[in-house]
């Protein structure tokens, strides 16, 4: 059953060029050119989301957008703004009145002009997991194979043996040729084929299939539904399940370095924190995969999320933990160096070691980027920020980018720094987990950078649970972030 939108917006043109693209991508689509018949439509039928432009007249859009609060709570409302050169609104003002509207019940706020794919991608973004079912165009049938040329670029990846599908196959699926070329193998809508998949990857041995990047979305709101209906699984393997958690955090932090942290991202990554902390808590055998754990690739999302995975396995050891502080953590960890994607080609390319003074200069600015990109987010709290600011800085004072020393330095940024240098070494050097830990509490230099308590912490995640007599203790001289709500 197609998604209900109704299109509320003073400019018919618009209006009518906006329906009929929306319902080639398979929406029904209503539209009203005044807030009166807006209200009305409300009241005559149900909608998926509204569509809602804050100029329309004969109730304007913020009077349609009281009235939506009032008598329909959670309905998803964009609210759209249109662009005036004339009207002179500086950027401060303009953000305190978009807080406002998200008060009075707007789920998101974008700005014309802006190109129909957009608007689409918007809506796809609020779409849940059933909504995306119920919006798929169904086939009893197993579509035929088909052959395409493509950009390589516009393709994401995932492992044959890691690939899970609902009933009805939710985006098309392909196998990649040679480059540019493409063998769409299971189509969006059709009934999913477990023997075309095993035929490939038994019978012509194929490793990887592919997705369309505008699709990453639906992959991850799946997947992480997938991982925690595992995560409860008592019959699932550790192994198994910080496989699919990798998965499934990989492309998310593939979505933000991409896309941006655009509010339905932010959300998906909460819903990810939530299945981190699930696995944190719930599974007794995670230190045999922590100890052995090598199923990793040299890039930033590989990376991002074993920083994840180690530097919540470590909060875990303290009897302060709390689910807010993995989960808060999480997101930072998955976020940390977001403010690397301002950094020149050049010094990404290099490591720290091998830049000029002024590159690593640039380059230790990064936590300080990253802050800022994250800054107009309501939905990342302060201590987030934090732990994003001062995951470089050192506890004996010679980290970046303030050089903060001691007590000064976060407790929870310190884990994270931690974690990070740890995964660094772990992939840099190709070593298992526990030789690398060997190697980095061999390096008198880096053992100065960390809170003791901290390391020996971290030592702990190696060791069976049952063996470890937890005691309250906080890091000593250093401050901790209780308040992480």
């Amino acid at each position: 059953m197609a998604l209900r939108v109704l299109v509320a917006d003073p400019d018919e043109d618009w209006l009518y060029a906006t329906k009929e693209f929306l319902e080639k991508q398979m929406y029904v689509v209503d539209i009203v050119s005044n807030g009166k018949d807006a209200q009305l439509s409300l009241y005559n039928n149900s909608y998926f989301a509204i569509v809602l432009n804050h100029d329309v007249k004969n109730h304007n859009g913020v009077q349609v957008l009281k009235f939506i609060k009032t008598n329909y709570t959670n309905q998803r409302v964009v609210m759209i703004f249109n662009s005036n050169p004339e009207e002179e609104i500086s950027d401060s003002d303009l953000a305190e009145y978009e807080d406002d509207l998200r008060k009075m019940g707007a789920t998101e706020i974008i700005k014309k002009p802006f190109e129909n794919e957009f608007l689409a991608g918007t809506l796809e973004g609020h779409q849940g997991l059933t909504d995306m079912i119920s919006h798929l165009p169904r086939s009893k049938e197993v579509s035929d194979e088909e052959e395409i040329n493509g950009d390589d670029a516009d393709y994401s990846s995932i492992k044959i043996e890691d690939f899970y599908s609902a009933k009805a196959v939710l985006f098309d699926i392909f196998i990649r040729l040679s480059s540019g070329r493409y063998i769409k193998i299971l189509h969006s809508g059709d009934n999913f084929s477990k023997d075309r998949i095993d035929k490939y990857k038994n019978e012509k041995k194929v490793e990887f299939l592919y997705f369309h990047k505008k699709d990453r979305r639906k992959f991850i709101q799946f997947n992480n539904w997938v991982t925690q209906k595992m995560l409860k699984n008592a019959a699932a393997t550790a192994e198994l399940k910080v496989g699919m958690l990798k998965n499934v955090s990989e492309k998310f932090i593939e979505e933000v370095f991409k896309e941006g942290l655009k509010p339905q991202v932010i959300d998906q990554g909460k819903e990810i924190c939530e299945s981190v902390y699930q696995l944190i808590e719930g599974e007794p055998s995670l230190y045999k995969v922590l100890k052995s754990f090598q199923d990793f690739d040299p890039n930033a999302y590989t990376h991002a999320f074993l920083t994840t995975l180690y530097s919540t396995a470590i909060i875990k050891q303290f009897e302060w933990q709390s689910k807010a502080t993995i989960e808060n953590t999480a997101l930072a960890c998955m976020f940390h160096d977001i403010g690397k994607m301002k950094l020149s080609k050049e010094i990404l390319a290099k490591k720290p070691g091998d830049m000029s003074e002024e590159e690593l200069e640039e380059y230790q600015k990064h936590p300080e980027y990253g802050v800022e990109m994250v800054e107009g987010s309501r939905m990342i709290n302060i201590s987030i920020k934090q732990m994003i600011l001062q995951h470089h800085e050192n506890y004996d004072g010679s980290g970046f980018p303030h050089q903060k020393k001691g007590k000064k330095v976060l407790t929870l940024a310190n884990i994270i720094h931690l974690a990070d240098e740890f995964v660094h070494l772990m992939i840099a050097s190709d070593k298992k987990p526990t030789e690398a830990l060997r190697m980095m509490l061999g390096d008198k230099e880096m053992v100065k950078c960390f809170n003791s308590t901290i390391i020996e912490n971290f030592i702990k995640v190696f060791v069976d649970p049952g063996k470890i007599k937890k005691e309250f203790i906080l890091p000593s001289n250093s401050k901790v972030l209780k308040k992480t709500g």
